[in-house]
C-alpha cells in the first residue's frame, strides 16, 4: 500500500468515528441518551491486559485505572481505523463494495454485530445489551451510530477516491 491510500484509509476512519461521536454529541442534546463512556472502554482493554478478563461483568466495580479515558478515546479511533482498512480490503481486494455512502450505510449495519455480540458483552452488558436498562433503545442507537459511521466512511472514501 503506499502512503497515499495509507493516509486516505487512515483519513476516512477518523473522519467517520468523528462524524459518529458528533452524532453521539447530538442525540444527547436533543434527547439526553448518553454518549459512549470511553473511559469505560479504556478500564476494559488494560483489565484486558492485565488479566486476561475479556468479558466483565463486574467493570463497573472496578477500580478506575490511569488514563483509561485516553487510552478508550485511542481505542475507539483505532477500531474505526481498523474498520476503514476492512472496508478498503472488502472494495479494493475483494471488490464486494463500492465507495458510496450506500455501500458505507450497508457496512454500517453490518458492523454492528462487533458491538451487540462483542463489545457489549465484555463490557458486562450482555448480548445485545440484555443487562442495559434499556436494551433495545441501546441496541438501536449502536444501529443508527454505526449506520452514520458507515454511510460516512463510505462516502469519505469516494471522494478520497476521486480525487486520487
Amino acid at each position: 500500500m503506499d502512503t497515499t491510500i495509507v493516509m486516505g484509509v487512515i483519513g476516512s476512519g477518523v473522519a467517520a468515528t468523528l462524524a459518529l461521536d458528533l452524532w453521539q454529541r447530538l442525540v444527547f442534546r436533543l434527547g439526553g441518551y448518553p454518549a459512549s463512556n470511553w473511559a469505560m472502554v479504556g478500564r476494559w482493554l488494560v483489565v484486558l491486559l492485565r488479566r486476561g478478563v475479556i468479558f466483565n461483568d463486574r467493570l463497573t466495580k472496578t477500580d478506575p485505572v490511569e488514563r483509561e479515558a485516553a487510552i478508550g478515546w485511542t481505542l475507539h479511533y483505532l477500531v474505526g481505523i481498523g474498520y476503514a482498512l476492512l472496508y478498503w480490503a472488502l472494495w479494493q481486494v475483494a471488490g464486494m463494495i463500492q465507495p458510496t455512502w450506500g455501500h458505507g450505510a450497508l457496512f454500517g449495519v453490518i458492523s454492528v454485530v462487533v458491538p451487540w455480540f462483542f463489545f457489549m458483552p465484555a463490557m458486562g452488558a450482555g448480548l445485545l445489551a440484555r443487562h442495559a436498562p434499556n436494551p433495545s433503545l441501546t441496541c438501536a442507537f449502536a444501529l443508527a451510530g454505526h449506520t452514520v459511521f458507515g454511510t460516512v466512511l463510505g462516502g469519505v472514501m469516494g471522494a478520497i477516491s476521486a480525487s486520487v
